[in-house]
């Protein structure tokens, strides 16, 4: 009985890692040696969806949240986001997170179509979430430097984090997938002296970061700031100290010092390292590969319409935080949502409604709310040219819209 036990145990342990590993190893098969050498975008994003949606979203998604997080060690950067006013209260931090997100998740998730380059897709969703970033973008003065910084912080942060914390680092395909992605964004951003390789990114940053990243009062009132935001919303008030330490223990030495945090307690430091490393054990040998790919923005063409005849997206989940975008429950799904906050296990405030528009969202109005009417002109114009054709479709120009039916 015994040996039935471990025979079975041996086999479910080799069949987790031949099916964990068999979607990084097909990217050889997948694509010719000839697309490999010369990636475009789009053959870049089928590799990057490899990881981002099945195998190491979590850590991706991490990594994502902590480079959001240590461009504030540079003062320049901290100075201009404490200027627009958005990160200071727990509302417009929702709502900028939330927005954040959804622009970064488009334009990353749909394919970055345009004049030269072969998708099986004229999906113009990428085009305008990026047209609507350099929109919102323009209104500051920001240098190109930081740009590139906070560019080069999209890739280092996902690979780092999943190659030091995941059941396995990215591929050295992968990362050359990352980096053609993300530069790509880069130029569509109009950011200027971009790297030539992952390489030079790399060196640059490192010379960049002993230049700018140093101690500044602007950094560390919104290192703080985010932190405090952060630890509120731990319920259990008691696990809030180590939530904290798990911060300081994720961020290196340098970023700490722009912020003004302290060194991290040595025992939790070691402990939660070990968590993590436990975890990545775990995953990898009992642990079967996602199914279902993890999205962050709806993909179909699907949309609902608003009392306006407007076309709208929906988020895909209920943020904790702030629901934005989420539409609000009916039928049954409904009364088992005003038990659970009658119970007390929700919060009346933070179910879906109008206040966290839950008629839904487009891409042309993210941003703050004083700039939700704003610039949609302009940043249609210039996702037609990103684009290389005319918007349509129900992402189009409101005024070109007409009647719109489900």
């Amino acid at each position: 009985m015994i040996v039935l036990a471990l025979c079975l145990a041996s086999s479910y342990v080799l069949a987790v890692r031949f099916l964990r590993y068999r979607r990084v190893n097909g990217i050889a098969s997948k694509f010719s040696q000839d697309e490999l050498a010369k990636m475009t975008p789009w053959t870049a994003q089928q590799i990057v969806f490899q990881s981002f949606r099945y195998d190491t979203p979590m850590m991706m998604l991490l990594g994502t949240q902590v480079a959001l997080f240590k461009v504030y060690g540079i003062s320049s950067v901290a100075s201009v986001l404490l200027q627009t006013g958005e990160l200071k209260t727990p509302d417009t931090i929702n709502k900028r997170l939330a927005d954040t997100s959804t622009l970064i998740a488009t334009f990353l998730s749909n394919p970055l179509v345009g004049p030269g380059y072969e998708t099986p897709s004229d999906d113009p969703r990428a085009a305008i979430a990026l047209a609507r970033v350099n929109y919102l973008h323009r209104k500051y003065r920001i240098h190109n430097d930081d740009f590139l910084y906070n560019l080069a912080l999209f890739m280092l942060e996902p690979i780092r984090w999943t190659a030091r914390f995941d059941w396995r680092p990215h591929s050295p395909i992968e990362v050359q997938a990352i980096f053609e992605l993300w530069t790509e964004v880069g130029r569509r951003m109009d950011i200027q002296h971009i790297w030539s390789s992952y390489r030079e990114m790399e060196e640059w940053v490192e010379i960049y970061e002993e230049t700018n990243m140093v101690p500044s009062d602007a950094s560390a009132e919104l290192a703080h700031t985010a932190i405090n935001y952060f630890l509120a919303r731990i319920k259990i008030k008691s696990l809030r100290p180590m939530v904290f330490q798990m911060m300081l223990t994720l961020l290196d030495s340098r970023t700490r010092k722009a912020m003004n945090l302290p060194d991290p307690s040595p025992i939790s430091s070691s402990v939660i390292l070990s968590l993590f490393k436990i975890r990545a054990l775990i995953v990898q040998h009992l642990c079967l590969p996602r199914r279902k790919p993890s999205l962050w923005v709806q993909l179909d063409n699907s949309f609902r319409v608003d009392e306006h005849g407007m076309p709208r997206m929906s988020a895909v989940y209920q943020r904790r935080s702030g629901p934005f975008y989420y539409p609000e429950k009916t039928g049954l799904d409904l009364r088992i949502q005003n038990i659970l906050v009658r119970l007390g296990l929700k919060k009346a405030e933070k179910m879906p409604g109008k206040k966290w528009l839950s008629e839904g969202y487009r891409l042309e109005e993210l941003g703050p709310v004083r700039f939700r009417k704003e610039g949609h002109e302009l940043v249609f114009r210039e996702a037609a040219k990103l684009q290389g054709c005319p918007i349509t479709g129900p992402w189009a120009p409101v005024s070109s819209l007409g009647s719109v039916e489900k």
